[in-house]
């Protein structure tokens, strides 16, 4: 049984402030009137929380929307120019990009560092070179959020040993750039940073649970279960192109065989459409040519393919919707069509609920996007700003 602890009152007004910065962040304009019916708050409790937040510069009144009937137009709140920013980082085999995101996740700055052949201790050092870039040039920042290639101990922030990457291994990636500047920094898989920043702020935030599919190297997937991001303690959850979908399939580096990620990864993807085909080409451009029917058949068959794994993953979760994304979101609309009309005909519950298939809002941006929402998710769940406690402490609660 997992051990609960109770939450004081400074805990609980740090949770209600999370709560309406995140409707803030999330929402283009809203009036404090709006803020107590969607969160239940009482209107007082707003108002106080909402004059703190425009003490410390995070949040200011806009002009009152016209009203067309009788009584005062509703003053607006939004986001200040002047709050504070979040530091989010994609760090993957090409190379690292760090970008600053206000609270509204928009992105004012971004630095690239490219990979050739890197060790441990030369990455690290391409990593700081971006971050530096981006501080020197921003320092009121809140936090910092990690996309990083798998596998991670996310609970200790280390990545442990992703294939094909420089020889890394076992290394506290959060304690070592949390040190470098001084900030609070979360880290966690590129899917699992992907769910996240479709839910706040892509095509997953009308849906409850949804399961984030990434077309990539390999295929992976993000969990979003009761409106959060789903993870066990070491954060191994949501290996989608780890599932078999033929036990007398080709041998997985994972060692387990007909591993879903060896017939649709897009290494594998991409030579199958070239030989189809006699063309060179990537996917993308592969997914203009659909008329093409060695193209269609090429990708019906790998449509057909994650929709077997799917119908696993879907027995299992019951999710609302299916966010297809990363390379993804180049496929033409009939075969998202495909799987969707195959998933409901197959999934266990046929019931009045049908399962939708939809493209990721970010695209191939997903991952990086979604790392800005590991910082602003420390803030939106713990609501613990930088000045704004009584104690001075941390904005976000100690890692």
């Amino acid at each position: 049984m997992t051990k609960k602890t109770g939450m004081n009152n400074q805990n609980l007004k740090y949770q209600n402030r999370g709560l309406l910065l995140r409707l803030l962040c999330t929402h283009d304009g809203v009036s404090r009137i709006q803020l107590a019916q969607r969160t239940g708050l009482t209107k007082m409790t707003v108002s106080n929380i909402i004059a703190g937040l425009m003490e410390q510069d995070y949040v200011v009144e806009r002009a009152p929307e016209r009203n067309a009937g009788v009584g005062r137009n509703p003053i607006i709140l939004d986001i200040s120019p002047g709050a504070p920013k979040v530091l989010g980082v994609q760090l993957g085999r090409e190379g690292v990009t760090a970008v600053l995101f206000d609270l509204k996740l928009r992105i004012l700055k971004k630095e690239e560092e490219p990979f050739a052949q890197e060790n441990t201790d030369s990455i690290l050092q391409k990593l700081f070179r971006a971050v530096d870039r981006i501080r020197i040039q921003e320092s009121n920042i809140l936090g910092c959020g990690v996309s990083v290639v798998g596998p991670l101990d996310v609970g200790s922030g280390v990545v442990l040993n992703p294939p094909n990457f420089f020889g890394v291994s076992n290394l506290p990636l959060r304690r070592l750039l949390s040190n470098h500047m001084g900030l609070p920094v979360e880290l966690n898989n590129d899917m699992n940073c992907a769910a996240l920043g479709e839910k706040l702020f892509g095509a997953g935030r009308e849906f409850h649970n949804f399961l984030y599919v990434g077309l990539s190297t390999g295929i992976g997937s993000g969990i979003i279960e009761n409106d959060g991001l789903y993870q066990n303690s070491s954060g191994f959850a949501g290996e989608l192109g780890h599932t078999s979908i033929d036990c007398n399939g080709p041998e997985c580096g994972c060692g387990n065989r007909g591993c879903l990620e060896e017939y649709v990864g897009m290494p594998v993807i991409e030579a199958r459409l070239r030989e189809a085909t006699g063309q060179a080409g990537d996917f993308a451009s592969f997914c203009a040519q659909t008329e093409d029917p060695h193209v269609d058949v090429v990708l019906s068959d790998v449509i057909e393919k994650i929709t077997r794994a799917l119908v696993n993953a879907v027995n299992l979760l019951n999710p609302q919707a299916i966010l297809v994304g990363h390379n993804g979101t180049h496929l033409p609309a009939r075969y998202l069509e495909q799987m969707e009309r195959e998933l409901n005909r197959r999934k266990f519950s046929q019931d009045y609920l049908k399962i939708r298939v939809k493209k990721s809002r970010f695209g191939m941006d997903s991952s990086l996007y979604g790392s800005g929402c590991l910082a602003l998710r420390q803030l939106f769940e713990y609501g613990r700003i930088e000045g704004y406690e009584e104690e001075g402490t941390s904005p976000f609660p100690p890692s």
